[in-house]
């Protein structure tokens, strides 16, 4: 049975009406019939926490004229995503199907994982069809019997009863891959040596083919005028 939210129908329209409604703890909301704008209305504040810390998706709006079942379509919040600025919520007939983002979470250690597996889930949320009462808070993923290259398609899911997937069915959910090995590439041939490094001062006397030390030169100069 969906939760019960306590509603009213709003008089005022426009902007300065929405925010009285805000400065006095309540949120301004629409209720959509069919696609099109039904009722402007609003809740109490503390009301929806209730609802909100529930995590229901359907509500049964308590209205004068009578009750509603409707889908909570959208929130919005302020630019800090702090507070709640507005409702939206879709009217439900009686036995009518609703579309809904589910959210994957997988259970388990993979078996590849002792190999060195390593686990890649692609796909976070799935978008499926049922009925209001059949909406599952999460779909869980047991992931212990796959191996590497093993791989969870949409379609593979095994889903709630009455709970149809609408997501193509060839996407991955999970797999299981081996880690990449990064290759060191080595030097290519004929690759230019590194420049050698000069650390200690040569000795007395140049170096084969180098030019002759300054004191030798000069010691020639003398014999030349000797002789």
């Amino acid at each position: 049975m969906a939760r019960e939210l306590k509603a009213a129908v709003r008089e005022g329209k426009g902007r300065h009406a929405a925010n009285r409604l805000r400065r006095e703890d309540k949120i301004p909301a629409v209720l959509y019939r069919e696609g099109k704008i039904g009722t402007n209305i609003y809740v109490a504040r503390n009301e929806w926490a209730k609802v909100l810390s529930s995590g229901e998706r359907v509500v049964t709006l308590k209205i004068a004229g009578g009750d509603k079942q409707a889908l909570i379509k959208a929130v919005q919040y302020d630019p800090l995503g702090e507070k709640i600025m507005h409702i939206d919520f879709n009217e439900l007939r009686e036995g009518q199907k609703v579309r809904v983002a589910v959210s994957l979470v997988t259970k388990g250690v993979p078996k590849g994982h002792v190999a060195g597996g390593i686990l890649n889930q692609p796909l976070h949320t799935l978008h499926v069809e049922c009925l209001p009462t059949q909406i599952p808070d999460k779909i869980i993923i047991d992931v212990e019997p796959l191996d590497i290259d093993d791989v969870i398609h949409v379609k593979e899911l095994k889903l709630p009863e009455g709970v149809h997937a609408i997501d193509n069915g060839d996407v991955v959910v999970v797999a299981v891959h081996e880690p990449r090995v990064e290759e060191v590439a080595a030097p290519a041939e004929g690759a230019p040596a590194e420049p050698e490094v000069l650390t200690a001062k040569k000795e007395e006397g140049a170096a084969e083919g180098g030019p002759a030390p300054a004191g030798a030169k000069k010691e020639e100069k003398k014999d030349e005028k000797k002789k």
